[in-house]
């Protein structure tokens, strides 16, 4: 059980990551606390406002003069209806079940960097309405504040030319699955999409680092979605029938189970991996480049991708080797018709700062990879409000 603000029993439904949480409790019936506002931070060029009555959360357009890439403007107001208030937690134990190391406005900027395919970021608070504001039109507040983000942005050859330009908040709507999601599913999407946010943010300055943070965050859904298909012990007989044969062997049922649970989340983690991208992959890009720059969408060479993706990314974390520099490298683009280049060379094989590697090697660009992890958490957020 959790506690509202009058420290009354919350029935476990309600219970999830704050941004989900205060929606239920909106839902619920509960009396609102407060209003406040936060600045969301961004380089693109964001069109239309968000301001529903059954929403807790209103995206107020600010329209700033400038847009363009690399320059950071508070371009959206975020106001939050508070209808919760933090609760003295158990200091018994250790608990970081609904940790991922923000507040309910970094929930928020991180669910709409995903929706939008923007970077956003979240300041501090910046006014206060209700309880602590006897001002009718809100107390200005700066004991909250937050050095707003910056960018180190080439904009003549841009990793992730398509996390720029125009973005419209009308893509906010997938908001409205949120009051639906239980605890587990509220902090594997949350924290999924503060990988995905953190991962736009540094993509143009550390592109290998981004890589790392984009597998991370199809990694973090997937664990999710796995646990929901099949136990932990169907999980081990199926990766390790061997070790499941040995155990049984010592005649204790509870035996499998326990060593499934201890080990679950090393379980087949490539093909884990594999097969969340597969189940949710989106639809090929609507622009496509040519015929020789196109990475195919034929369910092979994109599993074949995955593996190779997943190897790099051990190879980066176990390793210390980076993720190879032609699939870092910025988009190209030679028609203005056509879409951006998806491969990480056309070329039969590439030397680049002491390595080489072949063409078979270098099956994707991190604009054509950022596309599909997207796609991916996106098509995984809107199958949980079907169940």
């Amino acid at each position: 059980m959790t506690t509202d603000n009058d420290s009354q029993p919350v029935p476990e439904e309600l219970a999830a990551v704050p941004a989900v949480q205060n929606w239920k409790l909106k839902a619920f019936g509960q009396q609102e606390l407060s209003i406040t506002e936060y600045p969301l931070y961004t380089d693109a060029h964001i069109t239309g406002n968000i301001q529903k009555k059954d929403w807790p959360y209103d995206f107020l357009n600010t329209i700033p003069h400038v847009n363009e890439p690399g320059m950071v403007r508070h371009s959206i107001t975020l106001r939050i209806e508070e209808y919760f208030c933090s609760t003295v937690p158990d200091f018994s134990k250790t608990s970081n079940l609904l940790f991922h190391g923000g507040l309910i406005q970094d929930e928020i900027a991180a669910l709409a960097s995903l929706c939008l395919g923007a970077r956003i970021k979240a300041g501090g608070m910046s006014r206060i309405f209700g309880s602590s504001a006897s001002d009718p039109l809100g107390r200005p507040t700066e004991w909250d504040y937050r050095l707003p983000p910056s960018l180190t942005v080439d904009k003549s050859r841009l990793i992730l030319p398509e996390v720029t330009g125009t973005h419209s908040l009308d893509e906010l709507i997938r908001f409205e699955l949120l009051p639906t999601l239980n605890s587990q599913r509220s902090i594997a999407l949350v924290r999924a999409a503060r990988f995905y946010q953190d991962a736009l943010w540094i993509a143009e300055s550390e592109p290998s680092l981004a890589w790392l943070l984009l597998v991370s965050s199809l990694e973090t859904a997937a664990n999710e979605w796995r646990a929901e298909n099949g136990t932990a012990s169907q999980r081990l007989t199926e990766s390790k029938p061997e070790l499941v044969a040995r155990l049984m062997e010592y005649n204790d049922d509870n035996l499998v189970q326990f060593v499934a649970e201890q080990i679950e989340h090393t379980l087949g983690a490539t093909k884990k991996f594999i097969d969340f991208t597969l189940n949710f992959l989106p639809s090929p890009p609507p622009l496509r480049p040519d015929l020789c720059d196109q990475f195919s969408w034929k369910r092979k060479p994109m599993k074949n991708m995955l593996g190779t993706v997943y190897q790099y990314r051990s190879y980066a974390l176990h390793g210390g080797i980076p993720f190879p520099p032609p699939m870092c490298d910025p988009t190209r683009k030679f028609d203005e018709s056509l879409g951006y280049s998806e491969v990480g060379t056309t070329a039969l094989a590439v030397s680049s700062y002491g390595g080489v590697w072949t063409a078979g090697d270098l099956p994707i660009n991190l604009h054509a990879f950022h596309y599909i992890v997207r796609g991916a958490l996106l098509g995984w957020w809107e199958s949980m409000g079907a169940k």
